[in-house]
């Protein structure tokens, strides 16, 4: 999208009334990453308030900016250009919604899920990138400000716009999707991730299904078929489209995929079918290729021109990354699960470390916290105890506060460490792994595991 005066102003349904029009490269947030052909808009978050920076930008040459009327007192430099408004996240709201507006041929992808969301959103975007102008939102840009922010800034030549959209609480899925207006509404599944924000876990299926919510008769929903929640999903999309796709293991599904060996699958849809290999470990490759081969049929794309790309996908950064190890004359494999942890992936990443492994192989779990659960913060930290014990780990070292439960409760044959905080972890880890040991890290952002899985593979 270009930008100008005249043009934010328009977005905003106010009167242009100014002889000079000023061009901006993107419209920023941050203060400290701004350049002076940005347009700034001010965001007022629980810790920081962005109208205590305009007379900073201004001073480094940013010549527009937003600012809420009541917060006018702030500003000292008068040479900036100020746009009044109620409040900058709406404005902010406002003005994607204008651009997607304005778009209306683009191909619009959205996706929520409780998990491997933004796996699929840059694997689609990486996938799609050499055959059509694709754009994606950056990083995890998906909440109510970062996913608009990444809206406005799309460039003008984009003819496929994939975002993700995130969920902490009741609502947000609704605004976002509203201001997207997606022609193709996928859901990858339905986990317990943020359930401490609901009562219910069914009210996380709902909340999601509103993603459904602003599709057209031209759109496509794509519906995870081997969820528990599935026909209400179907119920919500069906009020909207006919054009819905069942993805899944499940029978009746539209999409489906089967595995013939151990690295080889087939993928069957609206009466094709691929084969494909698995080239790389990590969870949920099989539901995202199936997921991005709807995606491609829906685009009217030859399945085959994508073959090479779908086998070579990767995992993101602390993702399901599988490294190999060479520390203290030992050799061992390292599967980063670190950027962050669910029941529902927890027990995936557990369940698939030890399939991988091979003959004299041993597995060693390292667990944190899961965190933002509620008032089932204790049962599903216990509940993990049945994957634990399926998979009998040589060792089992737990971090945090609640996951103290599940070493509590192992069997007493099984060797378990439990450490408050993820400073000895690494310590222990050289002290117990041995060569072709394979060691899966997995929890939440702010336990900091991630640091540990920094040291092991630090040369």
């Amino acid at each position: 999208m270009s930008w100008n005066l005249k043009e934010i102003y328009k977005a905003l349904n106010k009167k242009f009334k100014h002889t000079e029009n000023f061009e901006f490269q993107k419209i920023s947030i941050d203060s400290r990453k701004i350049t002076n052909k940005d347009f700034f808009i001010p965001i007022v978050g629980k810790n920081y308030d962005g109208h205590n920076f305009i007379n900073e930008v201004s001073n480094f040459g940013v010549k527009a900016c937003l600012v809420e009327r009541k917060k006018n007192y702030l500003i000292k430099n008068s040479s900036i250009h100020k746009i009044f408004v109620a409040n900058t996240q709406e404005s902010l709201q406002q003005l994607a919604s204008y651009v997607r507006k304005k778009n209306q041929n683009l191909h619009m992808i959205c996706i929520t899920g409780s998990s491997g969301k933004t796996s699929l959103k840059e694997w689609t975007g990486k996938v799609l990138k050499e055959k059509v102008n694709t754009y994606i939102n950056p990083g995890n840009f998906n909440n109510e400000i970062g996913m608009p922010l990444s809206l406005v800034n799309m460039p003008a030549n984009t003819e496929v716009c994939i975002l993700e959209l995130g969920m902490n609480s009741k609502g947000e899925i609704k605004k976002l999707t509203k201001i997207s207006s997606p022609s193709i509404s996928i859901i990858t599944n339905i986990g317990l991730a943020h359930i401490g924000n609901f009562k219910e876990p069914k009210d996380i299926a709902k909340e999601k299904s509103a993603i459904y919510g602003y599709l057209k008769k031209k759109s496509y929903a794509l519906i995870p078929n081997d969820s528990e929640y599935s026909k209400l999903l179907i119920k919500k999309a069906s009020s909207k489209t006919q054009n819905i796709v069942l993805f899944g293991v499940n029978k009746n599904s539209d999409a489906s995929f089967k595995k013939i060996n151990k690295n080889k699958f087939i993928f069957s849809l609206f009466g094709k079918s691929m084969s494909l290999k698995k080239k790389n470990y990590f969870k949920y490759w099989e539901e995202n290729t199936l997921i991005i081969l709807i995606i491609l049929s829906i685009l009217k794309f030859n399945f085959s021109d994508f073959k090479n790309r779908l086998e070579n996908l990767k995992p993101l950064n602390g993702r399901g990354e599988k490294i190999k190890i060479f520390k203290n004359k030992k050799t061992f494999f390292l599967i980063d699960e670190t950027y962050n942890s669910s029941p529902h992936t927890l027990k995936h990443s557990i369940i698939n470390a030890n399939k991988t492994l091979e003959h004299g192989q041993r597995l060693v779990l390292v667990i944190g916290d899961m965190l933002e659960l509620g008032k089932f913060t204790k049962e599903l930290h216990f509940k993990i105890l049945e994957t634990v014990k399926k998979v009998s780990p040589k060792l089992l070292v737990t971090v945090g506060s609640f996951s103290k439960i599940i070493t509590k409760n192992v069997k007493p044959d099984l060797k378990a460490f439990h450490y408050k905080s993820y400073h000895n972890v690494y310590e222990r880890l050289i002290e117990e792994i041995d060569d072709n040991d394979i060691v899966m890290i997995k929890g939440s952002n702010s336990i900091n595991l991630s640091k540990v899985c920094e040291r092991l593979k630090e040369k």
